[in-house]
């Protein structure tokens, strides 16, 4: 069994200070990874891929504690 490790959309965009829009385009548009299927209605991600996209994409990488 694997360990997921997931975080909200809320705190991913508290931070790396982006709003909720800007993360849903980048979900569109540059490939962010997809929010994981889940019952509640705030969108939760994979922390490691989401970690993963940052670092690749050096898109604000060095904010908040990802």
């Amino acid at each position: 069994m694997s360990n997921l490790n997931i975080i909200p959309r809320k705190e991913i965009c508290k931070q790396i200070g982006v709003s909720r829009d800007t993360l849903k385009n980048w979900i569109r548009k540059r490939n962010f990874p997809k929010p994981l299927n889940s019952s509640g209605r705030e969108p939760l991600f994979d922390e490691l891929c989401v970690k993963e996209w940052l670092l690749n994409n050096n898109k604000d990488s060095n904010k908040g504690d990802l």
